[in-house]
């Protein structure tokens, strides 16, 4: 006879970038094994494929092509994961930042509890991805998926910036016509995005510079002092264990 199978609980999720819902299971001990190996990996690479093969995992009704979502939404499903499966309150340890009456600062640590079951995407919608160079020219903007986004927080801070905008190049476009970013090399637009005169660098760095993230809200009294913090969490890595 065929051993038992144990009903697992299921949840609806909504995926913050396109509002579809879709039906998710918790971890089980299969995905606590692949959180544990992407913990102790010291390459992005393997903790972002172990992340991407988690949510795959639990994913059991909804037509979701994880390799292709934005960023924003990996992590938002990680984290509500995370939530469902390990527990919503996640102690961390808090520093008192609060700079007292004689000029020192207050420095109590102490542990406090972060609720991520309350975890929001914040996007800026009047931020748009339609960036006008000037009467005839200009660039559509996209989000970089999770692996692009992992990637390029390996490379040197100062081509950061310019490698995350030509990631996030949709199309450019003129009077003449539509230039697909999947039709030239990166070396094309990475040449093209450093032509552009200061002005048209920063429209394209302003868009980048405001992607959407998700946020964990933190509010705490410090024991010592009484300074009430209001923290704001947005590295979903504090969460991994």
């Amino acid at each position: 006879m065929p051993l038992p199978k144990i009903d697992v609980p299921t949840y609806t999720l909504t995926v913050p970038s396109t509002g579809q819902e879709i039906k998710v299971r918790p971890f089980t001990v299969k995905e606590e094994k692949l959180l544990l190996m992407a913990t102790e990996s010291t390459k992005m690479e393997d903790v972002t494929n172990q992340v991407k093969q988690i949510i795959n995992n639990c994913i059991l009704e909804g037509d979701v092509n994880v390799d292709k979502l934005p960023f924003f939404d990996i992590d938002y499903m990680f984290i509500f994961l995370r939530a469902k499966s390990v527990g919503e309150n996640v102690e961390v340890r808090m520093t008192c930042n609060n700079v007292l009456d004689d000029g020192t600062t207050c420095g109590h640590q102490f542990p406090a509890k972060l609720d991520i079951a309350n975890v929001e995407v914040v996007k800026d919608e009047n931020i748009s991805n339609d960036i006008k160079l000037d009467k005839n020219n200009g660039v559509m903007m996209k989000y970089p998926n999770y692996s692009v986004i992992k990637r390029l927080e390996e490379a040197a801070e100062g081509d950061k910036k310019t490698a995350v905008i030509v990631a996030s190049i949709e199309h450019i476009y003129d009077k003449k016509g539509v230039y697909s970013s999947k039709d030239y090399s990166r070396e094309d637009l990475t040449k093209f995005v450093e032509d552009l005169t200061e002005e048209n660098y920063k429209k394209l760095e302003y868009f980048v510079d405001n992607f959407p993230v998700f946020m964990a809200k933190l509010d705490v009294t410090c024991p010592k002092c009484g300074y009430e913090h209001h923290v704001r969490y947005s590295d979903f890595y504090d969460f991994f264990t």
